[in-house]
């Protein structure tokens, strides 16, 4: 990937979160619930890059149902970790309210729902036609590497998740103080993911 491309998704990934919590007043939540949409658009993209794999390799001996459930599996573990982690930072929380004010909040005229999950599955798309289809990755990765990657990436986010909602809890961090370590953290993991360094 071209580094001026890289830059580009950096920043965009830095400015969504830290726009909403600075312009739009959303709460650490409501960031969770956007990390969790794109956490969900990346699983449905990794299940593409299979498919597209095991459709031109034609190799049905990788256990795709396996790395399917692990996948998962990972993915209720880390939204679980925002809950209890949501929970334990604001014990007076009420998550089904909190999702729906997520869903429903209005910008523009327009509530947040209708813009922002169309939004995140045709970035996530894009991403996949971009970084993948175009320079035929297809043919030159096997299933189960692309499974593996993927895996070890979300055991680091469960590993994240869990150490920084015991260390927030423990240390009485502020939603702020959270968010930026988010931030931080995961902009130079992709930084060196997408670097190759």
């Amino acid at each position: 990937m071209q580094k001026q491309q890289v830059y580009i998704q950096l920043i965009g990934n830095l400015a969504i979160p830290l726009l909403g919590y600075f312009w739009w007043n959303w709460s650490l939540y409501f960031i969770l619930l956007f990390y969790t949409l794109d956490l969900l658009a990346g699983l449905i993209v990794v299940f593409l890059k299979a498919r597209k794999i095991k459709q031109v390799t034609q190799n049905t001996q990788i256990p795709t149902s396996t790395f399917a459930s692990v996948a998962i599996m990972f993915f209720a573990l880390i939204v679980a970790l925002f809950q209890i982690g949501s929970a334990l930072l604001h014990p007076s929380i009420d998550f089904q309210k909190e999702i729906i004010a997520f869903l429903t909040y209005t910008e523009m005229g327009i509530q947040q729902w209708i813009i922002l999950v169309p939004m995140v599955g045709l970035m996530a798309y894009s991403s996949y036609k971009m970084e993948f289809i175009l320079p035929q990755l297809f043919l030159k990765q096997d299933e189960k590497t692309v499974w593996k990657n993927y895996l070890k990436e979300q055991f680091l986010m469960v590993a994240f998740s869990a150490i920084l909602m015991l260390i927030s809890v423990a240390y009485h961090f502020s939603d702020l103080v959270v968010l930026l370590i988010i931030l931080a953290v995961t902009t130079i993991y992709n930084f060196l993911q997408k670097t190759g360094k």
